[in-house]
């Protein structure tokens, strides 16, 4: 928390400072998160097929993740009006077995930045990016200091176009895409890797594209509080040079709905229910996740000379978590036969602090 308050003064100081001129690039806005959650091991296999809350209980305890998640908005008045976007998120897990931490440790970062132009076409709403993505991935092995075990990066360009058709809000994502990849990364499953006959992982890098299609809208917001329903299509086309690579499309489907109360003093509680597919075209098998989140927060905002700062803490509950994974299209690919199935079911428990800025 005293991160959280000193960044938030300096951002103030800084702020201030960049809206003295209005011609100079300025901070629109930034935000910081820490959350601490805990997975608990429920079910698998038949017992999976009923819904069950068993997870915890301290035998049951899977991993230990916090992260840390830092984004933003740069104004870059002098460079044509651009907008420049960051976000750095960290994961730090720990691991158990039999209700005790074992040695073994992993981390995952996830960097972006990227030049954004929006631009108004009649009725339609568009925003051009250039950016960089970055996924690292570091572990021990369960014993030591953590090594770096994979990494991928993606440069992509291609516009956003948002628009409203019969009422609904619709976004469409087309970006081309170069990337690259060693190790275990494969771009949180938008590519696979492949082993030689040595069982080393093969390096690769190509071209691809990342085609986005998203639906949603408000389905009441009223004094009994406000639901909405989204839909997220995404596809990931790739085409890798490594030996015995195959293009391949990441198929990633959410659908969902939310409800969150009227807020009370600053308090409000809420609930999703969300259902995601995932395949690649390339390896056999798919994994389908049914959730049910939970939660309860506190949100403020103060008004200073300088814009809103936002303090959200809050706390999360996942009473369900249904996994169902057939072949080899689990996220570090265990299994290669289409036979091999499995049902999992998690439980969660998290807390969360959020504070962000949002400059005048």
């Amino acid at each position: 928390m005293k991160k959280l308050l000193g960044l938030l003064a300096m951002i103030l100081v800084i702020s201030s400072l960049s809206l003295a001129e209005n011609d100079q690039d300025i901070l629109k806005n930034i935000s910081l998160d820490s959350k601490w959650s805990q997975t608990y091991y429920d079910k698998d296999g038949n017992d999976a097929n009923r819904l069950g809350n068993e997870g915890f209980k301290k035998k049951n305890k899977e991993r230990f993740r916090w992260t840390e998640e830092v984004e933003g908005t740069l104004g870059l008045n002098n460079e044509w009006g651009l907008d420049a976007n960051f976000h750095y998120r960290e994961h730090n897990d720990r691991f158990y077995e039999d209700g005790k931490r074992t040695q073994a440790k992993g981390a995952e970062k996830f960097s972006v930045i990227e030049f954004a132009k929006a631009a108004q076409w009649g009725s339609l709403d568009t925003t051009t990016k250039l950016g960089w993505r970055n996924w690292t991935y570091r572990e021990n092995g369960g014993v030591g200091s953590q090594h770096t075990v994979g990494q991928s990066n993606e440069f992509y360009f291609g516009p956003t176009f948002n628009l409203k058709i019969f009422g609904q809000n619709v976004t469409t994502t087309a970006e081309a895409v170069y990337f690259n990849q060693r190790g275990t990364a494969n771009q949180d499953s938008r590519y696979y890797t492949v082993r030689d006959k040595n069982g080393e992982i093969r390096k690769t890098d190509g071209l691809g594209a990342n085609l986005i299609f998203n639906i949603g809208n408000t389905i009441f917001d009223n004094g009994f509080g406000k639901a909405d329903y989204y839909v997220n299509l995404a596809h990931y086309l790739r085409d890798g040079k490594a030996k015995d690579t195959k293009d391949s499309v990441g198929l990633a489907y959410l659908t969902g709905i939310g409800y969150q109360t009227p807020s009370f003093a600053g308090f409000y509680a809420g609930l999703n229910v969300e259902n995601e597919f995932k395949k690649r075209t390339a390896k056999s098998g798919f994994t389908n996740e049914f959730s049910v989140w939970t939660h309860l927060g506190y949100k403020a905002d103060i008004d200073t000379p300088v814009g809103v700062i936002t303090i959200n803490p809050r706390i999360g509950y996942r009473p369900v978590d249904k996994n169902y994974k057939k072949g080899n299209a689990w996220k570090y690919d265990y299994y290669n036969s289409d036979s091999k199935r499995k049902i999992e079911e998690e439980n969660e428990l998290n807390f969360g602090l959020k504070v962000g800025l949002a400059v005048k």
